[in-house]
């Protein structure tokens, strides 16, 4: 009984200052990385737009996370660039790979 009256989309964007932090950041010297909750395919689009994801960068999402003990975890997180669908627990398991890595997480 139901009538179809219509479909929305809606999008956020990144800021538009955001592009020039990751560009001087790299120029620093400073990898950049996305850690998000948003689907492999957005997450994917909105990194290549920013020019956060390199063309060899890798994408991994919490499912591959969970597959990965923390050691095989930071043997690649330095080639990761876009982490998607992750949860808390994941955002804690990537930061303590980068760190065991020798690197400093802000």
């Amino acid at each position: 009984g139901l009538t179809f009256i219509g479909l929305l989309g809606m999008i956020d964007p990144p800021r538009p200052e955001v592009k020039t932090a990751i560009k001087e950041c790299r120029e620093a010297g400073i990898k950049t990385v996305m850690i998000t909750g948003d689907h492999v395919i957005t997450a994917t689009a909105i990194a290549k737009d920013l020019g956060l994801l390199p063309p060899r960068g890798k994408v991994m999402d919490g499912q591959m996370l969970n597959e990965l003990s923390q050691e095989e975890l930071v043997e690649v997180v330095d080639d990761v660039y876009v982490f998607a669908r992750v949860s808390p627990e994941h955002k804690l398991k990537i930061v303590t790979a980068y760190q065991e890595n020798g690197h400093i997480v802000a």
